[in-house]
């Protein structure tokens, strides 16, 4: 939903991504944009309307739903790298040019400081918004409708866009406008930043869930109560207490199946989409809750937050070796010779960036470990069998055609689950493990 370069800082300045905040999907595949299908914005608003609801059902996987798995896989590998060398190249023209120092200049009509990084960081916002804009149409809205997720009109896809850039542009000005603060009053500031940002980290992950996402869902008790009864008892069993259950309209978005665990204290709450609810069974949904009750009863929200804090303060003390050394080689360019200038945000970004991408190896290789003790911890509180569970991933690649068989190298760089084969194949060998030793 948001640009990459905005949505690094903040997962690097607060520890978290905008983009978890609200209930959108990431986009499916395409393979190629041929030159029949550009569009002007007034053409999309008026000819792409949501996806149709196919008489057929999705599961099991048709021969034309497989092939679009593997153009989606082949489509959203080569897109990683796009993506990251695109955001990389637009920050570095902004710096090269001087525009990020001409947007400083004209942020300087605010008298007082705090509001001269806010109106800078709202320019800039808008800047790297409308350079993005036609890659961001294309990538998750165009592929979206082409493979059948879409579920809005183009103009309501692009007011929650909209509308997540401004909550943007309103939270964003503390943390940033604390950074800045620190960095001009202290040697030590990636070390005090890190400390100072875990009240506000804390504070989203309250807040998020009651405040921010109810902005684009709706959020409600699960409305099948044979369901609601399973999985209260579930929870109980699980020894959680006074973790709520919801269902969410996900298909006001899109038609892709989700499950996930979010909030601290009174704002903790376990969320199904309602598109898991309609194609699922209850065994598949129970095996899937267990799963996510299991990041409760480990407190990998806790754990998260840590590593998030770890993260953040190696990543910033490794910016604080390298980023002076590039302002003091390009100064003359960038038009700034300090790190507490506004207008080194884009290098800022570039080097976060950076960081943040050779680095993905060791943050997923830790989710994916914490993903697979819940899928252990979810067949033992759900007690389902094992052709149950292996199904629920089987309709997980299928409907939100995930590719269960990544490359190695893939997986390994950039995958926070581990893949739905080795995930199908590990509740199955379980199960058996499981079943043999209850008969002994």
């Amino acid at each position: 939903m948001f640009r990459p370069a905005i949505t690094t800082l903040f997962l690097i300045l607060v520890g978290f991504s905008p983009s978890s905040l609200v209930a959108v999907t990431s986009p499916t595949d395409s393979v190629t944009l041929k030159a029949d299908d550009s569009l002007s914005l007034t053409e999309l608003a008026t000819t792409i309307t949501p996806a149709e609801k196919t008489e057929l059902p999705l599961y099991p996987m048709s021969q034309e739903r497989k092939q679009n798995l593997i153009e989606y896989s082949q489509f959203k590998n080569l897109w990683r790298f796009v993506d990251f060398f695109f955001g990389i190249a637009i920050l570095a023209l902004i710096l090269f040019t001087g525009l990020s120092a001409k947007l400083r200049n004209w942020a300087k009509v605010a008298r007082f400081r705090f509001f001269v990084v806010w109106l800078f960081m709202i320019l800039f916002l808008i800047l790297d918004y409308l350079v993005n804009l036609p890659l961001s149409i294309y990538r998750s809205f165009i592929v979206e409708s082409r493979y059948g997720f879409m579920n809005q009109t183009f103009m309501e896809w692009w007011s929650e866009d909209l509308l997540g850039l401004l909550i943007l542009a309103v939270i964003g000005i503390v943390p940033m406008w604390f950074f800045y603060r620190l960095v001009s009053k202290f040697k030590k500031w990636w070390l005090i930043f890190s400390i100072g940002a875990i009240p506000f980290m804390i504070l989203m992950i309250v807040i998020a869930p009651v405040v921010i996402s109810p902005m684009f869902n709706k959020f409600e008790p699960i409305k099948d109560k044979a369901l609601e009864t399973k999985l209260v008892a579930l929870a109980s069993k699980a020894g959680i207490e006074g973790a709520d259950v919801f269902q969410v309209n996900g298909s006001k978005q899109s038609s892709k199946i989700n499950a996930y665990v979010t909030g601290m204290f009174g704002s903790k709450r376990i969320v199904l989409y309602d598109t898991m609810i309609d194609n699922f069974t209850h065994d598949e949904i129970l095996f899937v809750m267990g799963h996510e009750m299991g990041h409760y009863v480990k407190q990998h929200i806790w754990w998260g937050l840590g590593l998030a804090i770890a993260f953040v303060m190696f990543s910033l003390w490794l910016t604080n070796l390298l980023i002076y050394r590039i302002i003091n080689r390009f100064k003359g360019r960038f038009k700034f010779d300090s790190l507490s200038d506004i207008a080194s945000l884009p290098l800022l970004l570039i080097v976060l960036s950076v960081i943040t991408f050779i680095f993905q190896p060791i943050t997923n290789s830790v989710s994916r470990y914490m993903e697979r003790s819940c899928d252990l911890y979810g067949m033992d509180i759900s007690g389902v069998d094992g052709e149950s569970a292996a199904t629920a991933f089987d309709k997980l690649s299928v409907y939100n055609l995930s590719d269960p068989r990544p490359h190695p190298f893939i997986e390994f760089w950039f995958y926070d689950h581990p893949a739905l084969d080795k995930r199908i194949a590990f509740v199955r060998q379980y199960a058996v493990e499981r079943d043999r030793q209850t008969i002994h």
